[in-house]
């Protein structure tokens, strides 16, 4: 699988919707914007085909400066990935990889692809790179940093001061880039948006903007902060739905999980009902331990938490949850604490 690199955009690029990339481009493209000011950004959109704020975001602000026949700020490069699932709309098809968790080496043809985008961007010396998501459930904006250093968490809190610290999974883009260059991931809230879509355009554009992204961290007290300690898995071949309390199902979850997102659960809070005793979800630390036991009890037929937690990400679409996961466990984070640990 080759990277595919353009110094100009191909021809009706900034008018294709999504699922109509494939027409312009041959397969995950990087596409390089020339602005007044180098290093340029690198942005990664599509890395999972259902999640099109980002693209329809930087289109239209593109779009834009190139209407008014004015340069960019800075020069932008645009990572379009998964454009075969976004034809289907859907996150990947069952024959690839996640997109998002080809970063860190192996084997497959993407995760050559991969390698070739960052021996690009190594070259480059990116002023920050930017990977731009949907949520498939129902969360506010907010934005992720893999490191507690000082351009890391300014870049974030330029999109939301709700920001998530999290190291794994550890094969995502952000953390791969993060070493060579101030980078994070923006959640931009579900697809479909039209809010989304303007917050990621004022953001991008604040960030082209910027002459330097300060190194100093400071006001930690206007950050909403917390860290991802597990996530939640359910078993492969599992049978799952989210109507509350169906016995057809080997799981049957409540029907407005979703909403859960950032709010505090308690001890003994009800996520479901488990109908086949023989399963258990499977719930993955940063350490990748499992830690199931910690976290889940099953009390007759209720799925309960044994602690307090504040979850993001509980996703309600079944072929989500099986492909990554239902969702995070979090808690809230000092980083004046914690960044010198």
């Amino acid at each position: 699988m080759k990277l595919n690199v353009f110094e100009t955009p191909p021809e009706g690029f900034l008018d294709l919707a999504s699922e109509e990339l494939t027409h312009a481009l041959p397969g995950p493209s990087l596409i390089r914007f020339r602005g007044e000011q180098d290093p340029p950004i690198f942005i990664a959109t599509l890395l999972h085909g259902n999640e099109p704020t980002g693209i329809q975001a930087i289109q239209k602000l593109l779009k834009k400066y190139k209407e008014e026949k004015t340069p960019l700020p800075r020069s932008l490069d645009l990572f379009v990935g998964n454009i075969e699932a976004a034809k289907a709309n859907v996150r990947r098809f069952s024959h690839q990889p996640d997109y998002n968790r080809i970063w860190r080496g192996g084997d497959l043809p993407e995760h050559r692809l991969a390698d070739q985008v960052q021996s690009f961007a190594k070259q480059q010396g990116y002023f920050a790179a930017i990977d731009i998501h949907n949520t498939s459930g129902k969360n506010p904006h907010y934005a992720c940093i893999n490191r507690l250093e000082g351009p890391f968490v300014n870049l974030a809190r330029l999109f939301s001061p709700l920001l998530i610290y999290f190291t794994r999974p550890n094969e995502v883009l952000s953390i791969a880039f993060g070493d060579f260059c101030p980078s994070i991931t923006i959640e931009a809230g579900q697809p479909g948006d039209p809010y989304g879509i303007q917050h990621v355009y004022d953001f991008v554009e604040k960030c082209l903007r910027l002459e330097q992204i300060s190194p100093a961290l400071d006001h930690e007290e206007d950050l909403y902060v917390y860290h991802t300690i597990a996530r939640i898995h359910v078993p492969e071949k599992s049978r799952i739905g989210f109507n509350g309390n169906h016995k057809d199902q080997d799981f049957s979850f409540i029907e407005d999980l979703d909403l859960q997102n950032f709010t505090e659960l308690p001890k003994n809070a009800v996520l479901g009902w488990r109908y086949n005793s023989q399963m258990k979800l499977s719930v993955i630390d940063e350490r990748d331990r499992e830690v199931g036991s910690d976290f889940i009890d099953y009390v007759d037929q209720e799925i309960r938490l044994k602690k307090a937690v504040v979850p993001s990400m509980f996703s309600t679409n079944e072929q989500i949850v099986h492909q990554d996961c239902l969702g995070y466990l979090m808690e809230r984070y000092s980083i004046a604490t914690n960044k010198d640990s």
